[in-house]
């Protein structure tokens, strides 16, 4: 029998439902465990620690059905990691682990927020050379599909900096986290050229102007919050960088709160001109992730700089950021439930 033979009789052998998980699949983990440490106030306690639970099982369902799915099926894998389309879906893995490890900092739990904030770092390199490979051999080819998923890229990165700096707060930390935080922002200015190029050259229709955009914001919302848990030791950076740290984390707040209009306005032209149906899909998620982390990073900042109309925004925007997430789900369920799934 051939290799292909096998290969094949192994991944019939598969499940289905560990077949299912998309290289992006952990991006409903990303968005549950943003959203419950957006809720992680004194009155909305209860409902933060319930999120955050779904978002622990989720993980370690999708955990189990990934490795399942490329232990039987390696040559799914190995194509994955070299399409331009798909390679980028699996920072979800490395920014999920990156927000459940930022909440397991205390007590026994601590343990296992370090092992998933080690996973992380490890696999990100991993991923971003075979971004770099596909960049060096198809530049052009990849090029025509920049959308909003490269923005995963520095939301895996900034995930890495936003654990380090939750589960060891200090003054060596902060100086192995401004590098990162900096190589982060450089990717994200990077990453959002290309993709404006690709829309001025080549611009999607309605139907495939998905919701991934939405992560352009949500890769500059986890950016103000791991450059203001940066800011938070008051005398470890020097005056001039720490001023230029909080200046760039403003001016970063100010730009991602500019892009929010900006992506309502394009999901209005895609269903409402257009008649696209606001139908389930996983990209939904890029929607829920950026609304958590935006209400996130607006209180960590408000904290930081002191400012007290964003401390009073925090509240609004996490429920904000729940409604989406119950909306989501609730579509989710729906759509499972009529396929039969």
């Amino acid at each position: 029998m051939t290799e292909q033979g096998r290969t094949g009789r192994r991944g019939a052998a598969v499940p289905r439902w560990c077949r299912e998980p998309a290289p992006a699949c952990f991006a409903p983990v990303m968005a549950t465990g943003i959203v419950s440490r957006a809720l992680a106030r004194p009155d909305t306690r209860g409902v933060s620690q319930l999120l955050f639970g779904v978002a622990c099982a989720l993980y370690c369902v999708l955990l189990t059905a990934t490795v399942a799915k490329y232990t039987h099926c390696p040559d799914r894998l190995r194509s994955e990691l070299r399409d331009p389309a798909r390679v980028f879906g699996h920072f979800t893995f490395v920014a999920a682990c990156g927000v459940l490890a930022a909440r397991l900092t205390q007590g026994p739990a601590r343990c296992a927020g370090w092992m998933l904030l080690a996973l992380a770092g490890a696999l990100w390199p991993v991923l971003a050379l075979c971004v770099l490979r596909i960049l060096r051999t198809s530049r052009w080819e990849a090029a025509e599909q920049a959308d909003g998923t490269w923005f995963l890229l520095t939301v895996g990165l900034q995930s890495l900096v936003v654990a380090l700096t939750g589960l060891h707060p200090g003054g060596a930390v902060t100086l192995v986290g401004l590098p990162l935080w900096c190589t982060g922002v450089l990717l994200y200015t990077a990453t959002f050229t290309a993709v404006v190029r690709r829309l001025l050259r080549n611009p999607p229709g309605p139907a495939r102007f998905t919701p991934v955009y939405w992560v352009a914001m949500g890769a500059a919302a986890i950016s103000i919050l791991a450059g203001a848990r940066l800011l938070a030791p008051a005398d470890v950076l020097p005056g001039p960088v720490r001023a230029l740290l909080g200046g760039a984390v403003v001016a970063l707040w100010g730009w991602a709160t500019a892009l929010i209009p900006v992506l309502l306005a394009a999901g209005a032209w895609r269903h409402l001109r257009h008649r696209v149906p606001l139908a389930y899909e996983p990209a939904l998620w890029c929607v829920v992730f950026p609304a958590g982390m935006y209400a996130t990073a607006t209180a960590q900042l408000a904290g930081v700089r002191h400012i007290p109309a964003l401390a009073a925004a925090g509240g609004p925007l996490a429920w904000a950021a729940t409604a989406a997430w119950l909306a989501v789900q609730i579509r989710c369920v729906t759509a499972r439930v009529r396929r039969g799934g």
